[in-house]
């Protein structure tokens, strides 16, 4: 008869190097203090490499190729707790309670995310029922599932993006076909993950959360459940109607290729760089949304100016953790400045030829920057807009389509033919619009899929 092995009063944790982020820090001490006497590591970047050389030099193939970092962090953690057994929990899970308890008397422990992650996007095109989180893992050393997981990340190391490489939808798969179950333990939501995401609480409406059961609480700071996929896909055979007109005279309509377009930049064609400019204010949650929309344009030349005059710092500290060159953010005092006056600020820092106003609370498809630099491109304009968009109301479970006109935010615009914003506080857009469109070539494409 096999002798129960106990799981290890040790917590793992593992960040890119020993600096972890002051907002991430507290939630990582609520460990160590509801478990005083547990041991503790901390595994930077550097770490986990060397311990897979030492421990596990077959798998660095994989390792070393994968492309995003958040592969390395999912994949580590499954070595992690092969060799020494143990918790492992993400820097943005809090707890709550000891969680002995809970651990006591099994060999692996892990937790289901709740139930209304199942309804997002992502998670329905592939099927689940059920989705077990990859933030909180417990597990004695040398369990034999941990095998079974080595087999199936280098089944999955092409997949396109870490939620089925590496991530949660990775991990419950594994569960799924794992040929030994019976000592595999699947909390319910209610123990480890009590609260729902943000992103899903916006589109399903507040969801109550139950701390009566829980142990701890997944923050969701980093999480997967925005349905945003990983690496944007670039659509094929895409055909757009526009119209075009002169200082108000209309001058061609038709169809806009997008393909004709990809392919001439393909080819060599300058594709000169947009800088998209935001200007927001300790809003740092929908800037969040807005700045992934940004990461997952299509278009190859951009950079993101990210204006910013409130007193909040989570923003600031999110782009810097984020280290995409791409993106700058900048600073000013908190004067109370008319919004006009912060997007005339945004445009003297824009270092391309071409703008694109990028709202803090809109939401952006991938390919559109691309759409409506093809246009320009494609027309010889100054200036595009998106003539319809989606409006949509999440509170409300309402999506809308608009009716047709120049909608001011949707901008995108050569800066030399951009006129001064005026100094108002709100409407400051309108009258550039207007102008633009007056003064300028403009095209019009009608995709109210890309602006929402």
């Amino acid at each position: 008869m096999r002798t129960q092995q106990k799981i290890p009063a040790v917590i793992h944790q593992t960040w890119k190097d020993a600096d972890v982020p002051a907002h991430w820090k507290k939630w990582a001490d609520s460990w160590r203090l509801h478990h005083p006497d547990w041991g503790y590591r901390l595994w930077t970047d550097s770490d986990n490499r060397a311990f897979l050389q030492e421990h596990y030099p077959w798998f660095l193939p994989v390792y070393d190729g994968y492309a995003e970092p958040i592969m390395r962090a999912d994949a580590i953690r499954y070595f992690l707790l092969d060799h020494f057994g143990g918790l492992y929990v993400d820097l943005d899970f809090e707890c709550l309670s000891p969680v002995d308890n809970i651990l006591d008397g099994r060999e692996l422990v892990l937790g289901c995310e709740p139930q209304a992650h199942t309804q997002l996007l992502l998670a329905r095109q592939r099927g689940f029922s059920r989705i077990v989180g990859n933030a909180f893992i417990a597990s004695r050393p040398g369990h034999p599932f941990w095998a079974h997981v080595h087999r199936q990340l280098v089944g999955a190391h092409r997949m396109p993006g870490a939620l089925d490489a590496t991530g949660p939808f990775f991990l419950s798969r594994a569960i799924d076909s794992a040929p030994d179950s019976a000592s595999i333990t699947i909390l319910g939501p209610e123990v480890l993950y009590p609260e729902v995401s943000p992103y899903a609480a916006e589109l399903f409406g507040p969801q109550k959360a139950d701390y009566e059961n829980a142990h701890a609480v997944h923050h969701w700071s980093g999480s997967w459940v925005r349905d945003v996929p990983g690496t944007p896909r670039a659509s094929v055979g895409k055909r757009f109607p526009f119209w075009a007109s002169q200082e108000l005279h209309p001058v061609a309509d038709g169809l806009l290729n997008l393909d004709a377009q990809r392919r001439r930049w393909a080819s060599g064609a300058p594709a000169p760089t947009v800088s998209c400019l935001m200007v927001t204010k300790d809003r740092s949650s929908t800037a969040r949304r807005a700045i992934t929309c940004f990461r997952a344009q299509t278009y190859p030349s951009l950079e993101l100016v990210v204006v910013e005059d409130g007193t909040d710092d989570a923003l600031e500290q999110y782009v810097r953790e984020l280290g995409d060159p791409r993106i700058r953010h900048h600073r000013l005092p908190p004067e109370g400045r008319p919004l006009g006056e912060l997007r005339n600020e945004a445009v003297s820092l824009a270092t391309g030829p071409y703008v694109c106003q990028w709202d803090d609370d809109d939401l952006y498809d991938p390919e559109r920057v691309e759409t409506q630099m093809a246009a320009i491109a494609s027309l010889g304009a100054d200036a595009c807009f998106l003539a319809r968009e989606r409006l949509w109301w999440p509170a409300r479970h309402k999506l809308a389509i608009s009716c047709a006109r120049v909608w001011e935010g949707s901008m995108v615009c050569a800066k030399d033919r951009l006129p001064r914003y005026p100094a108002l506080r709100r409407g400051e857009d309108t009258p550039v619009a207007e102008e633009v469109v007056r003064t300028c070539r403009v095209v019009s494409v009608d995709a109210p899929e890309l602006y929402t």
